[in-house]
């Protein structure tokens, strides 16, 4: 547990015990039920108004580079007119740097805590926004290399990229966007809940919130044109493939029809009695095939 006192405080829970939520009681009349959830991850965004105190869930989205994939993380917070508890089952970045502004620069210490925890509560939810919205960094460097390495013949490499970075732009987006309804909500809940001042500062982190989507609606077109375009580079690929075995099968026809017809009886007795037979019919064959292949060039199906 860390804590930050100015006109409001602060206080950081990282991985809750029994012990935390002991202290909460004493703190505020909150209710048994939502302390017993803080200890439990929760699997939706919600924020509730209660008499004297907001219970906020927010997630955000947290990039695995084992998993290349974005996941879940979770803060609660505990909203009161003089306190604003934010609990967490992982150290987060945001968090902390968020905690370090707080601890070394007087500014951004005032701007925090100097007013109601509605300030607070800003500085807070925009850290995260900021955070979520680097996390997108990592994106836009796959959809670059993608980009560059495209059209350099290694189809199968970048459909296996693409597919990552796909997974990855739909995992975060289910992460993110219950957060814009969140956030809205809480505009509806902090006016009553506070004054009409903290109006703005809410309204400015669903505008936040806006250009994180933006941005990931954004990848995720270009991710879905690089797709496609692969898609049609792989299938022309496939199809030169194919066109090349069928003109190997077409060249190799002339062979298979002379062994075909020296497998005939007749001809087979006829041939034999014939000088030079065997050389002839071969050296045929390969002149034959010799000038199919200078046919094909020339026509450029080879």
């Amino acid at each position: 547990m860390r804590t930050v006192k100015g006109k409001v405080t602060w206080i950081d829970i990282r991985r809750p015990t029994r012990d935390d939520l002991d202290f909460l009681k004493k703190l505020h009349k909150f209710h048994p039920i939502i302390l017993d959830e803080l200890l439990h991850f929760s699997t939706r965004s919600r924020v509730e108004a209660h008499s004297s105190y907001l219970f906020l869930t927010y997630h955000l989205p947290v990039y695995d580079e084992s998993m290349k994939t974005s996941r879940r993380a979770e803060v609660d917070f505990l909203i009161t007119k003089t306190h604003v508890i934010t609990v967490h089952y992982e150290d987060l970045e945001p968090l902390d740097i968020f905690f370090r502004s707080l601890s070394n620069n007087v500014h951004v210490k005032e701007l925090a805590l100097k007013h109601d925890t509605s300030r607070l509560i800003y500085y807070i939810i925009q850290e995260m926004i900021a955070f979520s919205m680097r996390q997108l960094h990592h994106v836009q460097e796959s959809l670059s290399y993608i980009t560059q390495e495209i059209f350099k013949g290694r189809e199968e490499e970048m459909l296996q990229r693409i597919s990552y970075v796909k997974r990855d732009v739909m995992d975060y987006s289910i992460i993110n966007r219950p957060q814009e309804i969140l956030l809205s909500s809480l505009v509806d809940v902090g006016n009553k809940f506070w004054s009409h001042g903290a109006e703005i500062y809410l309204n400015d982190l669903v505008g936040d919130h806006l250009k994180t989507a933006q941005n990931l609606e954004n990848y995720r077109q270009v991710i879905e044109s690089l797709e496609e375009t692969n898609g049609q580079l792989l299938s022309a690929k496939t199809n030169r493939v194919m066109q090349r075995f069928t003109i190997f099968a077409f060249l190799t026809f002339p062979v298979f029809l002379v062994v075909s017809v020296l497998q005939i009886d007749y001809v087979n007795n006829l041939m034999s009695s014939l000088p030079f037979s065997f050389w002839s019919i071969s050296i045929g064959s390969v002149i034959v095939v010799i000038a199919l292949i200078i046919v094909f060039k020339k026509k450029g199906w080879l």
